[in-house]
């Protein structure tokens, strides 16, 4: 087995919206850089691995151009690759987002850096050994969408609302740490953890947790080993517990503790890893259509009401999920707008997604989601793996908005509300889960 690794700066000049809120923020700086990270793996012939970048998410297109820039640039094993946002929401836009586009020179300069990220990435693969483990314990992880007093479901409802009952559904609270190791030093490390990375809440831009996690592994071991966050099914998991007294609220300092957390997880995980022999490396690309949902007359002329309803606001607020917890508003009205977009330039489409999968011998598999697919959808892929260890990778080779179990379409949460670019049909999930294991199963025949 040969690894390789790099990472490149990709941080964006000032005055760059930032995308991840329903409203773009121009940054009025830097709070930590920004970076694409590329870990490769070579056995045989075999070349595979993971790119990463500290953005919100990107398209299906955007993963074609990389892919395309790649070969051109000489890189021959695109097919074996993941390319995987951390969801950072002090990122700029690398794909056009509720009316904001992104900007050429950027998007021109993450693709020069993304092909200089692999190719000294793949310069760099030496011999190197692996160590594989985890464990159970997310302490800052919480189902985001509860069922309250009158039936219907809503997302962040906010701290001690008295209306809560319960969350509706789990939390996947696994830790997945691989640890490369080369020269008598741990190379690289790569956590698979399952949260939203949405903790700063500024115009600054930030990594968020994922790079204030890399910082605190750093740290921690005395010297500066690449440290690889890969996001898992977490469209319905957040940070914010809502029984808690203690302060949740946007801030720098919250990325700082949550990445503490996590590098104090991973770091002890380090002495308990495992070896992972791999005699073979196998790999599955494939396409999977996913159609946007239909959207009817009748969503149409609610939509419309909450327009006529809802008068036009100026706001200096970020317009963000929570919104719709107090009320109407400027983000009902948002919702009741993408509703109508969604009907005139989505209803009925349908768009198509690369999943991969890689399988290191018969223990360990990594395999990529589109979009932000719930946390029941992550743990359905790993009971039903044949491997020991699966990693399930979100918001990976493209966007398709939130993916929710079919059955949450009809109890409410903003994660079920068509927007557009995003309003995958209601058994995308089904869909999803049936084609990764179809994937898995691929990876074992071979």
């Amino acid at each position: 087995m040969d690894a390789g690794c790099s990472k490149v700066i990709i941080t964006p000049r000032r005055g760059l919206p930032l995308a991840g809120y329903f409203n773009p923020r121009p940054n009025t700086g830097v709070l930590d850089d920004l970076h694409v990270r590329c870990v490769l793996f070579r056995q045989g012939k075999v070349v595979c691995g993971l790119v990463t970048f500290d953005i919100c998410m990107m398209s299906a297109d955007l993963v074609d151009i990389m892919l395309a820039r790649l070969q051109k640039a000489g890189f021959r094993h695109g097919n074996g690759l993941i390319f995987a946002a951390t969801h950072s929401h002090t990122a700029p836009y690398v794909t056009p987002l509720f009316g904001t586009d992104p900007d050429p020179d950027y998007l021109r300069s993450l693709a020069d850096k993304t092909v200089e990220a692999v190719l000294t990435a793949e310069r760099n693969l030496a011999p190197a050994a692996l160590k594989l483990g985890g464990v159970k314990d997310n302490p800052l992880a919480f189902n985001r969408r509860y069922w309250m007093k009158g039936g219907v479901v809503m997302t962040n409802p906010g701290v001690k609302n008295p209306d809560i009952v319960k969350p509706e559904g789990t939390v996947d609270r696994e830790i997945g740490v691989l640890a490369v190791e080369q020269d008598s030093r741990v190379l690289a490390i790569l956590a698979n953890i399952v949260n939203h990375t949405d903790t700063v809440g500024t115009n600054q831009v930030s990594a968020d947790w994922p790079g204030r996690m890399e910082r605190c592994v750093q740290t921690a071991l005395g010297y500066d080993p690449l440290v690889m966050t890969l996001i898992g099914c977490a469209g319905n998991v957040n940070q914010f517990d809502v029984h808690s007294d203690e302060y949740q609220g946007y801030a720098y300092a919250r990325a700082w503790q949550i990445g503490q957390c996590y590098a104090d997880r991973v770091v002890a995980q380090l002495t308990k890893l495992k070896p992972l022999a791999v005699d073979r490396i196998t790999l599955v690309n494939k396409k999977v259509t996913i159609p946007f949902r239909t959207i009817t007359k009748e969503m149409c002329a609610a939509a419309q009401a909450v327009l006529d309803r809802v008068a036009d606001q100026t706001s200096d607020s970020d317009l963000t999920s929570e919104g719709l917890a107090t009320g109407e508003g400027p983000v009902a009205r948002f919702f009741a707008e993408q509703t109508l977009a969604c009907r005139a330039r989505c209803s009925g489409r349908r768009r198509a997604f690369r999943l991969v999968t890689l399988a290191f011998g018969g223990r360990f598999a990594v395999t990529s989601l589109p979009g932000e697919p719930f946390t029941e959808i992550g743990l359905r892929i790993k009971r039903n793996s044949p491997f020991k260890t699966t990693w399930p990778v979100a918001l990976a080779m493209g966007a398709c908005g939130y993916v929710p179990l079919e059955a949450c379409f009809a109890r409410g949460g903003y994660e079920t509300l068509p927007v557009e670019g995003g309003a995958p049909r209601e058994d995308t999930a089904e869909r999803l889960v049936a084609a990764t294991l179809s994937n898995i199963e691929k990876t074992r025949s071979k």
